[in-house]
């Protein structure tokens, strides 16, 4: 009897262990370079530099890789926040086209006007920074498109700049 109690007790174990097993972030995620650019009076060049010797694959969707649809900046002026007013897209899962290649030591860039989907009517200084990740990112091109509950999401780690407007 004992021999079972000290065998179910083990597989119960074994059993919590596997179920409390946290996901593992996407190994590539941490050699993901983020740069955030001024290149003009409102607008920001938003760049991914791939360091791995891979290809990656990154979901587009709410980063300036597809333009305005949501968002992952906050933009905050005086220690205010501006709130953003663009569009906010609800989805299905993505298809093939949503994902963009960023080649082995290569680059993605996407550049969008501020003052779209912000109010910088007020001249000042404001700070840029990006809040969110990338929602999908994977190494695998075969495994694109992914459903939503298969996503592996990946940080940003996006030095903030400030933008002057007027004045």
């Amino acid at each position: 009897m004992p021999k079972r109690l000290i065998l179910a007790a083990a597989m119960a174990a074994l059993f919590l262990a596997s179920c409390m097993r946290t996901a593992e972030p996407t190994a590539a995620a941490p050699r993901l370079e983020c740069r955030l650019e001024a290149s003009g009076p409102s607008a920001v060049r938003f760049t991914l530099v791939n360091r791995t010797d891979a290809p990656l694959w990154a979901l587009r969707w709410n980063t300036p890789l597809e333009g305005w649809r949501g968002t992952i900046f906050e933009l905050a002026s005086g220690g205010a926040e501006i709130p953003y007013t663009g569009p906010m897209t609800k989805r299905g899962d993505p298809g093939r086209e949503d994902y963009v290649e960023i080649p082995a030591g290569g680059k993605v860039e996407g550049t969008v006007d501020l003052t779209l989907v912000y109010d910088l009517g007020k001249p000042g200084t404001y700070r840029l920074r990006v809040t969110g990740g990338l929602q999908d990112l994977t190494t695998d091109f075969g495994a694109v498109p992914r459903p939503r509950d298969r996503h592996e999401p990946a940080p940003l780690d996006c030095p903030a700049i400030e933008i002057r407007v007027g004045g």
